[in-house]
């Protein structure tokens, strides 16, 4: 090895470690963060923009994407390292755990998480009762395993398909809706 090798192994070393650190971090957060009044409210905004970055993002960039993701990989490979396949998940479990299971499996329990902790979180952050963000909260989800079911995720978005367009406005609109209530609470 020389010394720009060695130089260069540190540092991928290091930037991988501190965005793993930040990705389990945010993880935790959407998935646990409502147990605690402490992170309640960040719990909340992080999975709005967990869900937001997978539809919103995603119709430029691939349904599904995460910019905490792409911004790693970026940063991996400009000290030349590999980059991150469109999945965190699956960088971390398939390749860094060497975990043997789906890719799809994978992304199918994430939603699920992810929508059990938004319905978790709407609760606890004492958002009125509203049928309507249950509602778009429950289409969602299964819209979301759904997709993922039938097509993966990373796939740009063709608006002439009418079910995941549906799919996407709902996730929008729950966004949206949620993001109201949090606005007209002061939070």
């Amino acid at each position: 090895y020389s010394i720009k090798d060695m130089t260069n192994n540190f540092f991928y070393i290091i930037t991988d470690t501190v965005f793993n650190i930040l990705h389990i971090l945010v993880i935790f957060i959407n998935c646990f963060g409502w147990a605690s009044k402490k992170t309640l409210k960040l719990n909340l905004w992080f999975l709005l923009l967990t869900i937001s970055s997978w539809s919103i993002l995603g119709l430029s960039f691939g349904i599904g994407f995460c910019f905490l993701t792409k911004i790693h990989s970026l940063a991996l490979v400009s000290i030349g390292g590999s980059s991150i396949n469109f999945s965190y998940l699956d960088y971390l479990l398939l390749v860094k755990l060497n975990i043997p299971a789906s890719s799809n499996a994978i992304s199918i329990l994430s939603i699920l998480v992810i929508f059990i902790s938004l319905a978790i979180s709407i609760k606890k952050n004492l958002i009125p009762e509203n049928t309507a963000i249950f509602s778009l909260l429950l289409i969602s989800c299964f819209g979301w395993v759904s997709i993922v079911y039938s097509q993966g995720i990373g796939f740009i978005h063709r608006w002439d398909d009418i079910y995941i367009s549906l799919i996407l406005i709902t996730s929008y609109a729950l966004v949206g809706s949620i993001s109201y209530q949090l606005i007209r609470k002061n939070f």
